[in-house]
């Protein structure tokens, strides 16, 4: 036992004095993915305090090199056949450090950081039986699909790589429309914090795993297990069953399910070649093989450009950021130089302000002040408004606004900083034309002609307010109380191998707790979104309504679900009570038409026996809301 473990000892000692080396350079430029990166001096330092924490300590570095030796093959061989650049292929290192159960503070899981819904959202099974975030060849597909759907929008797989973090929506709020399709990039102090991290185990790694960089004491191999268990796999492999299982733990039961191929992973503790997906062998890439790949993606960009030049800056539901962005001195906003309002200086008018005090005031000339602002000749200051004192942009810092109730051209123009002219210019808006609430106007570029006006549904506010509640209401704790319960760990037997407890899909019957409510679908809606308006699983959506993701949603269609009451009853809305003067030529059936109620209901509030009608009388209408 004792020279067993001095020579491991050895073994380890040797491959650390392998790793031992100089601190990593961070050059002044790299490139990523076909994109030229400039690394300014700032960002240098910041990567390099990554770097100095990956490789700081010679024996953990080691032990992350080998397991993400172990898994490698797979990642860079999905890679190759989806067509995502192989320099992703350290993403999962700075994801998981390739532990397939890693799970984060925000629930997402696997190799590649998945929640539920997203992985499901991107064709991933996530259920009592397969989990598939914990397999590599799934995660590593699903992760391709995400980094397609992103590159589509911006043409620029860093751009890409930060979306993975951030989110498509959230990474065209935060980047420069400048870098859609850029082939050249400035890494500075300024660039999001998740690409410089990528970018220190890039380097950290590069030279140690990857490009047929092997273990030389174990490889890990796959066996087809569809519809096996896995002491069936663990036989037919010679290999130990709990050994498996710490292997494949995106399998959740004992039965591997018989739908689709799925790859059992196990170890081989002999010296092993390269380990694949496919059957054959992979070759190194030669400079031939480069040549041929860079002119097929080149032909791909070609035939695809416009249609995403086009496409990228579509609307989508939903509003995009916070605006107006007020920064500086707020509490001395009434005086100038004092905040900026969309990046650009302004002032607040006080109660008793006009166009002359606001002038006098701040030193800029009525007329400019007039222009700056869009006011005409008969505009006046109105109290705690903000104002600009410099010129406003041609186009917003987002690219689309969702018109609520009460707004007007001239007070989004202001909110956004945009000349008002120009708003309508990219919206192609007469001066007449009304102003409709739900309406997506364009805020960056001009709405194609081919693109039709579109509106998204808005929430209209409620013409009574709802009497507080006595006790506090916390929906937060409603919701914990009617998900599904959690899975529950089994002993092992023989007779039995099930891991995980099933979970049945509940009922979709009303009960004291829930109830059956029929959603209808929006425009650009995803199951995530509904799954998460709702507080259920996708699985459930699924289930309760006989479809499949592949399926899709279509607007308009309905759904049923299962949720609390508490959270989910119809509230009974009281009627709006108007008091009406009839006027001279008023009859009951006008009266009745102008609130669109019934005739006999009006007699009914009012005591009436008949029609008949006095000018000045006053009648009493239950308006319904």
């Amino acid at each position: 036992m004792r020279k067993t473990f001095t020579a491991l000892l050895i073994l380890l000692l040797a491959s650390l004095r392998s790793l031992a080396q100089a601190p990593i350079t961070v050059p002044n430029e790299m490139e990523f993915a076909g994109v030229r990166l400039k690394i300014q001096s700032d960002a240098k330092k910041e990567i390099e305090q990554t770097l100095d924490l990956l490789t700081r300590s010679q024996y953990h570095f080691q032990r992350l090199v080998d397991r993400s030796r172990l898994y490698m093959p797979y990642v860079e061989e999905v890679l190759r056949q989806e067509g995502i650049p192989e320099d992703f292929k350290y993403l999962p290192i700075q994801e998981s450090q390739f532990v397939s159960d890693t799970v984060s503070s925000s629930n997402a899981v696997g190799f590649w950081q998945f929640k539920k819904a997203s992985a499901q959202e991107l064709g991933l099974r996530v259920d009592n039986v397969v989990d598939e975030r914990k397999h590599i060849v799934a995660a590593t597909v699903g992760a391709t699909k995400y980094f397609k759907r992103s590159n589509f929008v911006f043409d620029n797989w860093v751009l890409s790589l930060q979306s993975y973090l951030q989110g498509l929506t959230g990474t065209q709020r935060s980047v420069d429309d400048k870098l859609y399709g850029a082939k050249s990039m400035v890494i500075d102090g300024k660039t999001h914090w998740y690409i410089k991290k990528f970018i220190a185990h890039y380097l950290a790694f590069k030279d140690y795993v990857g490009n047929g960089k092997y273990r030389s004491d174990m490889s890990l191999h796959s066996y087809e297990g569809r519809g096996k268990t896995l002491r069936q796999v663990s036989q037919a492999t010679g290999t130990d069953f709990n050994e498996l299982r710490a292997y494949n733990k995106w399998l959740n039961q004992s039965q591997i399910p018989d739908d689709k191929s799925y790859l059992v992973f196990y170890p081989d503790a002999k010296k092993g070649g390269p380990v694949v997906v496919r059957r054959d062998e992979p070759q190194k890439t030669n400079e031939a093989d480069k040549s041929r790949s860079a002119s097929s993606n080149n032909r791909s960009e070609s035939t695809t450009k416009a249609e995403t030049r086009r496409m990228r800056f579509r609307p989508i539901a939903g509003n995009v950021g916070a605006f107006p962005q007020i920064t500086g001195n707020t509490a001395k906003a009434y005086e100038p130089g004092n905040i900026e309002l969309n990046g650009i200086p302004a002032v607040r008018a006080k109660s008793n302000d006009n166009l002359q005090s606001l002038s006098a005031r701040t030193g800029v000339k009525t007329e400019r002040l007039m222009k700056f602002n869009d006011i005409g000749e008969r505009g006046n200051v109105r109290a705690d408004r903000y104002y600009y004192l410099k010129k406003k942009r041609n186009k917003g810092k987002v690219h689309y606004h969702i018109v609520q109730p009460g707004e007007t051209l001239w007070g989004i123009s202001q909110d956004y900083g945009i000349k008002l002219k120009k708003l309508m210019q990219k919206n192609r808006m007469k001066e007449a034309e009304q102003l409709k609430v739900g309406r997506v106007l364009w805020l960056r570029f001009i709405r194609p002609k081919d693109i039709p006006v579109e509106y998204s549904r808005v929430s209209l506010p409620e013409s009574t307010p709802e009497p507080e509640p006595e006790k506090p209401v916390q929906p937060e704790r409603t919701i914990q109380e009617n998900v599904r319960p959690k899975t529950v760990e089994l002993p092992l037997r023989d007779d039995n191998e099930v891991f995980i407890e099933p979970t049945p899909i509940r009922p979709l019957t009303n009960t004291a707790r829930d109830t059956v409510v029929v959603h209808r679908v929006r425009y650009q809606e995803t199951f995530f979104a509904i799954a998460k308006e709702y507080a259920v699983e996708i699985d459930e959506i699924l289930e309760w309504n006989n479809l499949k993701l592949s399926d899709g949603l279509q607007i308009g269609q309905e759904l049923k679900l299962l949720v609390p009451r508490e959270r989910h009853a119809p509230k009974v809305k009281e009627p709006q009570i108007i008091t009406h003067q009839v006027a001279k030529g008023e009859t009951m059936w006008s009266i009745s038409k102008k609130y669109e109620v019934e005739i006999e209901d009006i007699k009914r509030w009012n005591n009436k026996a008949d029609h008949t009608l006095s000018l000045g009388e006053k009648l009493i209408i239950r308006k319904p809301n």
